[in-house]
């Protein structure tokens, strides 16, 4: 019976944990596609108005990584794609403007919508735009004075949870999840030996690791600050500022690794992989640092803790002190 019940407990806590992940991903694919699928609102009566005038320019075909510039006096007539661009309103645009990870800046009039795929929409001071700027990813800046006929639709939210007694929304960390999980099966099938270090530094000397992860943290900027004073020595700076990253992201991946475990023996022994293991830690402590108010403090304290064990295991190549138990890969 005691058997029977820890089956269904894992059993329901295997599928939460599927369903939290697999809500996330629907609802992002959902929202993007009704992103696609939902037709934009009809430009303003002014923007109608205004499309009397004679054509100046007319850009033929996308533009790849070059800046295109609507000099004051000028009216683009037509459609416009962006890849990798800069574009520079003055005059007037006549078309959609569709760009993908390009940077718009209007100061004159756009005459229908900016869809914006990664990148930045900036609408300087007098500068009119009549339609909508649906954004996917990307970000939007409106100065006083700027005038949007339209709506700004972000087609790219977070999920929102309302948590009792917490005043803020909790958003779902789908990318970051994602991203962390990723790197962290990428650096155990390459490098177990030296993750495996890293963790059993940090459960055997976790006092002292987190103290130096704290020192190196507080020492760092200062270190920085000296070599680029130097100014010689600037690459060494970009290195050691490169090196914290990676000791950062080392250590939080070998601190979900512990979890991972502890968690898998708990509930799924049966399916306690290493893979298994960093995917299902490196979640719950990705989503733990996503917690309103207190999230930052397990971020930041598992960061600490893992820096300092990297540093005291030499970044994995060593072990600190003897395991108490012998160790498995």
């Amino acid at each position: 019976m005691q058997k029977a019940g820890r089956r269904r407990w894992q059993t329901l806590v295997l599928v939460g944990l599927a369903l939290i992940l697999g809500a996330g991903l629907l609802i992002q694919g959902v929202g993007l596609l009704m992103a696609w699928l939902t037709p934009n609102a009809a430009t303003s009566q002014d923007g109608k108005s205004s499309l009397t005038g004679t054509c100046t320019m007319t850009q033929q075909g996308p533009v790849f990584k070059q800046v295109l510039v609507v000099d004051g006096g000028a009216t683009e007539c037509g459609d416009l794609t962006l890849v990798e661009s800069t574009l520079d309103v003055r005059g007037r645009v006549r078309g959609t403007i569709l760009a993908y990870g390009s940077n718009i800046n209007i100061a004159g009039t756009v005459n229908g919508d900016i869809n914006l795929y990664g990148g930045a929409a900036t609408l300087r001071s007098g500068s009119q735009v009549h339609g909508n700027i649906n954004l996917f990813g990307g970000s939007e800046k409106a100065e006083p004075g700027a005038q949007l006929d339209g709506v700004m639709n972000n087609r790219v939210q977070p999920i929102s949870l309302w948590l009792p007694g917490v005043n803020t929304g909790f958003a779902f960390p789908l990318w970051p999840l994602l991203v962390w999980v990723i790197l962290g099966q990428v650096l155990v099938s390459l490098l177990p030996e030296h993750v495996m270090f890293v963790r059993t530094t940090v459960t055997s000397k976790a006092r002292r690791s987190l103290f130096l992860g704290l020192l190196s943290l507080l020492l760092a900027p200062l270190v920085l600050l000296v070599l680029i004073a130097l100014i010689i020595p600037i690459p060494l700076a970009v290195l050691i500022a490169i090196g914290l990253i990676a000791a950062w992201a080392l250590g939080t991946i070998a601190i979900g690794w512990q979890i991972g475990d502890f968690v898998m023996r708990v509930i799924a022994p049966r399916h306690n992989t290493r893979l298994l293991q960093v995917s299902v830690g490196l979640a719950l402590l990705v989503l733990a640092g996503s917690l309103p108010y207190i999230g930052w403090i397990v971020s930041i304290g598992a960061g600490l803790l893992g820096l300092g064990a990297v540093f005291l295991s030499r970044f994995g190549t060593r072990l600190y002190s003897q395991p108490r138990q012998p160790l498995t890969f």
